[in-house]
């Protein structure tokens, strides 16, 4: 049976969700004052490619407060939900981390709209490479201590079949990930200057990571294998 919350595990939770309400709250208050087209996309180089209706982007609004409800669940349904009470601040700052994220994504689009973003040179990419950074060195930091379940973290054939095999691909790719986390955050402070750069990084980063910690849990899971 899981455990109940502690008070103060409660009002971290509590706080998550005010800060998702509050932000769909916020959005649907200032939403006549916004003009009726609003940017929803931007291309690689912060130009603007798509515009939406200012109507459209309630459910961008909305997607903190989805997100928040879908993280209070999960560890609910995982099968393995229990091992959740073993890492558990881990997971609450995860949660916090992304739904603050998606509120600052929700006011890109008027805040650019409203002129106090620049339309040509948008700070979008850098904005998102810099959290993404800042995650991954986070998740790297952490990832020993995560333990098995089927939502968060390296979620691989052999990892989940493995105990073991969990654990050491855990512990082997934490620094992997800060390496990672830290060649993004700096392709961040590049995202204005030379986009299609900034992105390669980020991308070659995350990939590579990805691929060395999948390549890694199936060489440990054979290694561990019984014979037949």
């Amino acid at each position: 049976m899981k455990r109940n919350l502690s008070a103060g595990e409660r009002a971290v939770w509590i706080a998550i969700a005010l800060i998702a309400v509050g932000n769909l709250a916020a959005f649907l208050c200032l939403l006549p004052a916004m003009p009726d087209q609003l940017p929803s996309h931007w291309g690689i180089t912060g130009e603007i490619d798509k515009w939406s209706s200012k109507e459209s982007q309630i459910v961008l609004a909305a997607l903190p407060l989805a997100m928040f409800a879908l993280f209070l669940v999960i560890p609910r349904i995982d099968p393995k939900g229990r091992n959740f009470d073993r890492f558990a601040g881990i997971y609450r700052t995860f949660s916090a981390a992304l739904v603050i994220f998606m509120v600052g994504m929700t006011w890109m689009g008027p805040l650019t709209a409203w002129g106090l973003l620049s339309s040509e040179k948008s700070p979008v990419s850098a904005f998102v490479l810099g959290f993404l950074g800042l995650l991954l060195i986070g998740l790297g930091n952490y990832l020993p201590r995560v333990k098995p379940n089927y939502t968060f973290g390296i979620r691989t054939p052999w990892t989940i079949a493995n105990e073991e095999v969990w654990r050491r691909t855990h512990r082997m790719s934490g620094p992997l990930f800060i390496v990672a986390g830290i060649a993004t955050l700096v392709s961040a402070f590049i995202a204005l200057t030379a986009p299609e750069v900034s992105f390669a990084i980020m991308l070659v980063a995350i990939l590579g990571v990805t691929a060395i910690a999948g390549v890694y849990s199936y060489v440990i899971w054979k290694k561990l294998a019984p014979i037949e």
